[in-house]
């Protein structure tokens, strides 16, 4: 059948092609009105079919802009197939990369410069300091930003657009500032050759503007400042390297396989290069510094995408087909009259061209109009692209037409003189395609469902999940001090550190329970070592400083052994405590007895040497990655922290307003600077961002499928019921009642839906378990997910089809079989 349509459609094409052009264009405004005039005779069946497919492509065109906008990251570089960054990889951890700069920290004679390399054109070194530590002062006004310190190189490799001044940062005290930030510190002034004053304590010139670029980048910055400030503290920095033409890096990458050492990494290293274009979605090198992608989450929208894409099209096509079925006598007087084929085929086409341009150009108009709401809400943030927006618009201008054309087309063609001549309601052998398109909409609206719901229901398990530490009410402070302010006086007149004095005052609160400085399981990095048991392999487990503060303030519950004590520990002390799971790691049955011995010195004094830890305490295990990871064996030593890292407090509860009111007090009091807090429970439920994306975007989806499902079943029940109409007469007159008939109606639906949901049960079933294939932890895939879907569909369909019938039902059986 397939290849019958398609040998046809190439000899209707061609027929038509053959057709002299002044007939064509005779006959062109005639076939428009036409098409216009069958458009307005069927309006109801038009309207429902016209907001079904815009809804359809509102969908769509939100969808797949995001999707290209991810697609498309950094390709504002015109040269971005020759953009590479470097990764730095340790012999000691074999297959484990990080994306870090080359850097020669201690100037060792071992170091090998990948920079030297004469296929290398051009490289920067560049650092990112995010905005919740950086602070620029403009009129004693203090904003945080996001600073990228760099080198010129950096704007030669790249292209990001300098809209205005010069993109050169040769003086130390040079900046280029984005345009949206520019607005936001001197309104509609030129920033170029205005000064401030940058966290340093320096003062910076605007010599540039930097444009919105086309489309995404993986670097988000506010300025660009010289590398060249006098920073107290300098994070590990990032290389771009721009290749010349030709130059294969993976050759590069075999030339500079080899590990050298470093005293400063505390082994061996090597650089290897890797593409930008990779960047965005690789999850399997540790990154500190690109945004990154999640490439699942893409996958699932794609698939979303396209499902109310076709929800719509089956919706459009078997409403389409309906009203061809009921212009049925038209059609079978212009076969009577000669109608040519390529005529008929042009009609429909030009019908279908209509209509899908209508609902094209409503669609892209609400989905313009919407686009605060979608980026704000769902959310999706989209680049503005119009070469897409015209690929896009062309492709649905071109396959929805032609898709609703085909089958009308060669029914047409295929039915005799006669039968065209027929009453539609006497047509009964032609509705087998109409119950696929059906059957097709039932499995769409099923999937999404049942997706759906597991979504929510996967988001809820997480969320609610015991991750074996306290999370509630603790507040994470980060004072902003001026650069090189460490200490300051007290109330007697003596010099203290400000770090001390700012925890002497949290402990002495009665708003706070515990306190210490460090960083919450939520927001460990990975620190992996190698630890092994006398006679036995290395192992990887990761390594966490802390205190004895530390394990009481998140209730990391001891099994056996015992905490620290913070009045006799010392990190020179070589001890361990450790979580269930790195005993099980080891095989240990008595920690007592146990020494591991590090690969390399814990401890960052270089004169020490490299001695076995013993275990002292057991912790229950606990979660500290998002859910869908597995969290490692850990492995904590003694360390007191300071001011470089939060101040983690936990907060009596009912306590929240005071105790930030405590913080903006003490902080104006200790150091007169900026500081920022958060909660560990909203960093926590931050991580499943991306996973409340998805379940708030397939619900959204899933009702606009129920809703273009529920439009296309109204039209279909609305041809069965005036297609049978006289039956329905007749059986009343013989004393069926109005249940009867609804029965009777109701099996063509019941058995396509129970075909439906066998075909869309496997399929759903399917999508869950691709999309959930690397989850550690996992909700469990429950029946009543497919009796609600199934329930639904039935409800909707049900409801529908009832009130249709309830209708023809109570219309006079009389004045029915008179009007036949």
């Amino acid at each position: 059948m397939g290849i019958s349509i398609l040998w046809q459609s190439q000899k209707v094409i061609k027929e038509f092609l053959e057709v002299p052009v002044s007939e064509i264009n005779n006959n062109y405004m005639k076939i428009i009105k036409l098409a216009i005039r069958s458009i307005l005779n069927f309006r109801m069946y038009s309207g429902v079919n016209l907001l079904g497919l815009t809804l359809s492509l509102v969908c769509v065109i939100t969808i797949f802009r995001y999707v290209y906008g991810e697609f498309t990251i950094d390709k504002f570089n015109k040269n971005l197939d020759r953009v590479y960054v470097t990764t730095a990889e340790r012999s000691t951890s074999p297959g484990e990369a990080l994306f870090e700069g080359i850097w020669n920290a201690n100037r060792e004679i071992s170091f090998v410069d990948m920079t030297e390399h004469p296929g290398i054109e051009k490289y920067s070194h560049f650092n990112l300091y995010d905005n919740e530590d950086e602070v620029v002062e403009l009129d004693n006004i203090k904003y945080h930003a996001a600073i990228l310190e760099t080198d010129s190189n950096f704007l030669k490799i790249t292209d990001y657009p300098v809209i205005s001044g010069i993109a050169n940062l040769s003086a130390p005290n040079s900046a280029l500032i984005t345009q949206s930030f520019a607005h936001k510190l001197y309104g509609n002034q030129n920033p170029v050759g205005q000064t401030f004053k940058h966290s340093t304590g320096e003062i910076l010139t605007i010599t540039g503007i930097i444009g919105q670029i086309p489309t995404k980048s993986t670097l988000s910055f506010d300025i660009i400042a010289s590398n060249r400030l006098k920073r107290t503290s300098i994070k590990m920095p990032q290389t771009y390297i721009l290749l010349y033409p030709g130059i294969d890096y993976k050759t590069i990458n075999e030339q500079y396989e080899t590990f050298f050492a470093s005293s400063f990494r505390q082994g061996e290293i090597r650089y290897q290069l890797f593409p930008l274009s990779k960047v965005y979605f690789d999850k399997h090198i540790i990154n500190y510094f690109f945004k990154q992608g999640n490439f699942n989450y893409v996958k699932a929208l794609i698939a979303f995408g396209i499902l109310i894409l076709l929800a719509g099209v089956f919706s459009y096509i078997n409403i389409y087909t309906v009203v061809i079925l009921r212009r049925g006598r038209e059609l079978g007087v212009k076969k009577v009259f000669g109608a040519e084929r390529h005529n008929i085929f042009l009609q429909f086409s030009v019908e279908n061209l209509i209509m899908t341009g209508i609902a094209l150009i409503v669609a892209l108009i609400i989905a313009q109009i919407s686009k605060p709401f979608i980026i704000n809400v769902l959310p999706f943030d989209q680049a503005s692209n119009i070469r897409f927006n015209i690929y896009l618009s062309s492709v649905i201008l071109l396959c929805i037409p032609l898709l609703a054309t085909l089958y009308p087309f060669f029914r047409y063609h295929y039915t005799t003189v006669i039968n065209s001549m027929r009453d539609f309601d006497r047509i009964r052998s032609t509705g087998s395609l109409r119950r696929i398109f059906m059957s097709l909409q039932y499995v769409i609206t099923i999937v999404f469902i049942v997706v759906s719901l597991f979504f929510i229901k996967q988001l809820q398990y997480m969320m609610n999940t015991d991750l074996g530490y306290q999370t509630k009410n603790i507040i994470k402070v980060k004072s902003h001090s001026p650069p090189n302010v460490i200490y300051s006086r007290n109330e007697e007149g003596k010099l203290v550190r400000i770090d001390d004095e700012i925890m002497r005052s949290v402990k002495a609160s009665p708003l706070f329970t515990y306190c210490t400085y460090g960083i919450s399981p939520n927001k460990f990095v990975k620190n992996e070592r190698l630890f092994k048991l006398p006679d036995d392999e290395y192992k990887s487990v990761q390594l966490i400083g802390t205190d004895e503060s530390w394990f009481r303030l998140f209730d990391i519950r001891l099994t056996a052994g015992r905490l620290w004590d913070d009045q006799t520990e010392s990190s020179q002390d070589f001890f361990l405590i450790v979580t269930e799971s790195l005993l099980k790691l080891y095989g240990i049955t008595d920690f007592n007895s146990v020494l591991l011995q590090p690969e390399r010195y814990i401890n960052f004094d270089a004169r020490l040497e490299n001695p076995p830890y013993r275990i002292v305490g057991v912790v229950k295990d606990f979660d500290y990655l998002h859910l869908s990871q597995k969290s490692a064996p850990v492995a904590f030593y003694y360390f007191r922290g300071n001011s470089s890292n939060p101040l983690v407090a936990s907060v009596v509860p009912g306590k929240t307003q005071e105790a930030i009111a405590f913080f903006h007090n003490l902080n104006d009091k200790a150091i007169s600077g900026e500081f920022s807090y958060s909660f560990v429970e909203d960093e926590i439920n931050e991580m499943y961002r991306e996973d409340k994306k998805i379940a708030t975007v397939s619900t959204i989806f899933t009702f606009i499928a129920i809703f273009i499902s529920a439009l296309g079943l109204l039209s279909m029940s609305l041809f069965d019921v005036r297609q049978r109409r006289k039956e329905i007469a007749i059986r009343k007159v013989n004393g069926a009642t109005v249940a009867d008939i609804i029965r009777l109606l109701l099996k063509k639906y019941f058995w396509s839906l129970i075909i439906s949901f066998v075909i869309a049960a496997p399929v759903a079933l399917l999508a869950i378990n691709r999309y959930l294939e690397d989850f550690a932890h996992k909700a469990p895939v429950s029946w009543w997910l497919f009796a609600v879907a199934v329930g639904l569909t039935a409800g909707i369909s049900l409801l529908t089809l009832i009130y249709q019938t309830q209708k023809a039902a109570n219309q006079n059986p009389a004045e029915v079989v008179k009007s036949e």
